[in-house]
């Protein structure tokens, strides 16, 4: 019982360690981003060939509703600007989710400890997940030069673009939430 009270937290940490990626940022050190407060989207902002236009203004939309939330001005020119947006979404390895899978059990009873595993058997066909990188840098004006990028890989419903939208929502936010770095 004191094994299985033990092996359990692990077990689930390290699962739940493995089932999503990470907000992965990179920064100049040296950028003063106390001093942003006006940006401008930049002109090279966009995405892969294959990326669907709706998806490249869904990224584009939940952007601007971060910045307006974080209290940063849009301006017209990139001379007025304190800093430059660039946002670009590009196709990520797509995976496929195989079955069968496996299952593991644990139990105990009466003093004795048993183990278990089961393996599932596919009713379907094999589930091909479309994934995407959302990249969102920004950029010192005068010489176009990076000061700080964030980028996440998410997984695209293709049967639900209400999902996809919420999901792009929550991912934008995800990786605002990391600016300024610490």
């Amino acid at each position: 019982m004191k094994l299985l009270a033990l092996l359990t937290p692990l077990l689930l940490v390290t699962l739940t360690g493995c089932s999503s990626t990470q907000v992965v940022i990179d920064y100049n050190p040296r950028a003063d981003f106390s001093r942003y407060e006006r940006y401008t989207i930049s002109d090279n902002s966009g995405a892969d060939q294959l990326i669907s236009p709706f998806i490249v203004e869904n990224v584009k939309e939940s952007l601007q509703r971060q910045l307006k939330a974080g209290l940063y001005t849009l301006v017209d020119t990139e001379g007025n600007a304190d800093f430059l947006v660039r946002y670009y979404i590009a196709e990520a390895a797509e995976t496929i989710d195989k079955s069968p899978r496996l299952g593991l059990g644990f139990g105990s009873f009466g003093g004795n400890f048993g183990i278990s595993t089961s393996v599932g058997v596919p009713l379907g066909k094999d589930k091909i997940n479309r994934n995407i990188q959302i990249i969102i840098d920004l950029l010192n004006p005068a010489d176009k030069k990076l000061t700080w990028r964030g980028s996440l890989v998410i997984e695209l419903d293709d049967l639900d673009l209400k999902v996809n939208a919420n999901t792009i929502e929550r991912a934008v936010t995800e990786i605002w939430s990391e600016f300024p770095p610490a």
